[in-house]
């Protein structure tokens, strides 16, 4: 028998897979990243976390290893290149440590690219509600602190000239608005990602002085995450619904100029999305209706990811067994 062993690495936590090639998850460890030990400490824990795995395993064959990580990172020579969320980890050769530690072929690719072909393998991809057929061209968005989005354009992962495809939270929703972490003003990052609707509800704090999101947040209005902000809006808290709809409302700009830009058959949105559903889906596709091409907007499904949680781990395996140049 035959396995793949996938790595997802995120700025808190890292997640260690064992996988069947058809998606049969098999073992799964989770551990702290502690960025503060270095990547040479985090590398070693994964190899021995990875070997742990296998042990129960000792007849069958590690055919290779697929790694999801923030960017930014080169997946041609296997490089994670200083990601924010990872402080000190600068030109980590994390292709190059795994396949030497294991003597099989190691594959990385960023979180939004990998999430695209986890779900165009795994998840919303696997067959269009419409006619029954695997899709074709598919958007998988994430929406965490930052924005990003991995495109599969004619059933291949498309990367651009430099590998940067797909960076539309950076596209600009407002001109001259909000400061953005890139230097710009106005990006759709600067306005919907998960800092950004934290502090459009401080910002409003006096106005809603009662608003559940304080309490959620522990009465420290600092502390204040866009998961509060969702809670109190599921809730119905007034605040958060307010936020909640102006987040809907410059997302659903973002996926318009994207539907008539692409014309995808599904747009996936990971993180918030699928932990509220239709609550928040449902207004964003209100807007995209109301300002995309009514043709393109006819024949793309804006979803959650089906894969939820597992998305990160899905992703990991669907890297390794991604074939497109680059990978």
């Amino acid at each position: 028998m035959e396995y793949i062993a996938g790595v997802d690495i995120g700025g808190t936590k890292i997640a260690a897979t064992l996988f069947r090639p058809d998606g049969e998850l098999l073992a799964k460890v989770v551990f702290p990243t502690r960025v503060e030990r270095g990547p040479e400490a985090a590398l070693a824990e994964i190899r021995t976390r990875l070997e742990e795995l296998r042990r129960g395993r000792p007849a069958e064959r590690l055919l290779g290893i697929g790694i999801s990580c923030g960017g930014p990172l080169d997946s041609r020579t296997g490089l994670i290149l200083s990601p924010p969320n990872l402080p000190g980890w600068a030109s980590v050769p994390v292709t190059r440590f795994l396949s030497e530690a294991f003597r099989v072929p190691a594959r990385l690719e960023n979180d939004a690219n990998a999430g695209a072909l986890a779900e165009f393998r795994f998840g919303a991809g696997r067959a269009s509600a419409a006619s029954g057929r695997p899709v074709r061209n598919l958007v998988f968005m994430t929406m965490g602190t930052g924005i990003g989005a991995g495109l599969i354009l004619d059933g291949r992962l498309y990367r651009g000239a430099t590998g940067l495809a797909g960076e539309i939270g950076h596209t600009k929703i407002i001109p001259g608005g909000p400061e953005c972490g890139c230097g710009g003003r106005g990006c759709l990052e600067a306005l919907a990602a998960g800092p950004a609707i934290a502090r459009r509800a401080r910002e409003r704090r006096k106005e809603f002085p009662a608003s559940r999101i304080w309490t959620l947040a522990g009465g420290r209005p600092e502390a204040v995450t866009a998961a509060e902000v969702f809670a109190a809006a599921a809730a119905g808290d007034r605040l958060g619904r307010l936020v909640v709809e102006e987040t809907a409302y410059y997302l659903g700009l973002g996926l318009a100029n994207l539907v008539n830009l692409l014309n995808p058959e599904v747009i996936v949105l990971g993180t918030i999305a699928t932990r509220y559903g239709d609550f928040f889906l449902e207004p964003v596709r209100r807007v995209v209706a109301a300002e995309a091409w009514p043709d393109p907007v006819a024949a793309v499904r804006i979803t959650g990811s089906p894969l939820g949680d597992l998305t990160g781990d899905y992703a990991a395996l669907a890297v390794f067994l991604d074939q497109s140049p680059g990978a």
